[in-house]
């Protein structure tokens, strides 16, 4: 009977240890998860706000083409949008030459406040056709 002292205590010391290493195993698990989902969710934001930014300046082509612009959408995330006039593409066509005026667009979709993301889309817009004359 004396050799048998303890051996609870120290079986039960040793259940304690091991269920505490998969309890922070599970948290450190859980945890990271979570940082992954949260980047994803900041990642489809910039793009969106990105995305945003591109379809405002396709719709002001031609017309009020500005050079720079932002703004900010409601889920707090900002687009910042550069366009350029880059120059005339004449192209033929059935019986007249098609002149096109092509525009590029440099949109940035920036996350929220706390984090830190940024997206960059590029888009060519050409518009037209107008005719300028007959191939012969």
């Amino acid at each position: 009977m004396k050799n048998k002292r303890g051996s609870a205590l120290v079986i039960t010391m040793m259940l304690l240890v091991i269920l505490t290493v998969i309890g922070v195993y599970a948290i450190s698990t859980t945890t990271t998860e979570i940082d992954v989902t949260l980047q994803s969710k900041v990642g489809i934001v910039t793009l969106n706000a990105a995305e945003a930014g591109i379809y405002v300046a396709i719709d002001q082509v031609p017309d009020t083409m500005l050079t720079n612009f932002s703004n900010t959408l409601s889920t707090n995330a900002q687009y910042t949008v550069t366009s350029t006039y880059t120059g005339l593409t004449i192209k033929p066509g059935y019986a007249v030459n098609l002149r096109f005026a092509n525009y590029q667009s440099i949109s940035t979709g920036n996350a929220p406040a706390p984090f830190v993301a940024r997206r960059t889309i590029d888009a060519v817009a050409d518009y037209g056709p107008v005719p300028i004359g007959t191939m012969y």
